[in-house]
């Protein structure tokens, strides 16, 4: 009886032992992140805590000496330096990475890290499926690629709008985005007698990126768009027009500011004669006197001449 009970308890402990050996092997035999993928995985947090801390010298670090940077191929030093002018427009830009980053192998010298950055910017919080392109130079890896599928997306509809881009378009950051768009007027069609237009007397200044709303213009025939510069100094570039017309020397100047998604005027339109454009004088610049204003030159009926003034006034912004 005593044999019978020491080899069931001898059979019970082996069957143990197998068991946890078993468990044991099974934990060891679990596919562990690789060393490349946590080495990547590491730059991608120290890039992302370098827009937290405005690290300068990391952001030198992480770049390679030209970068792919949101569809344009830019310096190091000018890719830091639009991420500075950033910061400084929007002190309360937040960025964390949401979720897990793919490592892909483009090639031997090549790998591409996927994954989504959450931006929050103005108390508003979004989600951008970004990616970093990183190319080993001098066994040291270095992002040579930095971009978002949305600015991508943006870009490819620019690309195809420009196709259709008259030739006399004008340059100019339009958005803020930090990309060069064109705009030009799209006038309406005159009748044969040239002294009315088939249909609406209505103008639009439209732009090659289809993001940028168009700017519809009333009693308008023609005229060219003029890029008036940042007046406002909030990122964007001003539009001024002086709207054609079939007759009158007289007509208003306006200037355009894009705020919100939506085009508002920058100042009131203001009255402008022949004389004033025949002397080449420049309708609307900064006040470099007072911060937050422009001057505007307007014309003005006499009792013995029409004359040029200027006032200073406040920009919206």
């Amino acid at each position: 009886m005593n044999r019978i009970i020491f080899i069931f308890c001898k059979t019970f402990f082996s069957l143990i032992i197998l068991t946890l050996t078993s468990c044991n092997n099974s934990s060891n035999n679990k596919p562990t992140e690789t060393d490349t993928n946590i080495y990547f995985k590491q730059l991608i947090r120290d890039w992302n805590k370098s827009h937290s801390t405005k690290d300068v010298g990391m952001f030198s670090k992480l770049y390679d000496n030209t970068v792919l940077f949101y569809g344009s191929q830019k310096e190091k030093n000018v890719c830091i330096e639009s991420k500075l002018t950033y910061f400084k427009k929007h002190p309360d830009f937040f960025q964390q990475i949401y979720g897990d980053i793919q490592i892909d192998n483009l090639s031997d010298q090549e790998v591409k890290c996927s994954f989504v950055k959450r931006i929050t910017v103005n108390h508003s919080t979004s989600d951008y499926p970004s990616y970093l392109i990183f190319k080993k130079n001098d066994n040291e890896w270095k992002i040579v690629t930095e971009s978002d599928l949305l600015t991508d997306e943006n870009i490819s509809k620019s690309k195809t709008a420009q196709n259709d881009v008259p030739k006399d378009a004008i340059k100019g950051d339009f958005n803020g985005d930090g990309v060069l768009d064109y705009m030009w007027l799209v006038a309406p069609k005159i009748d044969n007698d040239g002294m009315d237009c088939v249909g609406d007397c209505t103008s639009y200044i439209k732009f090659s990126d289809s993001n940028i709303p168009y700017i519809k213009i009333s009693n308008c025939i023609g005229g060219i768009p003029v890029n008036e510069g940042d007046l406002n100094k909030n990122g964007t570039d001003e539009i001024g027009l002086l709207p054609g017309w079939f007759t009158s020397c007289w007509r208003s100047y306006n200037v355009w500011t894009i705020l919100n998604g939506k085009w508002e005027y920058a100042v009131e339109p203001f009255s402008t004669h022949c004389n004033q454009w025949d002397e080449g004088v420049k309708p609307i610049e900064i006040d470099l006197n007072r911060d937050g204003y422009v001057i505007i030159r307007y014309s003005e009926l006499t009792d013995v001449d029409i004359i040029t003034k200027s006032k200073s006034v406040r920009v919206l912004k």
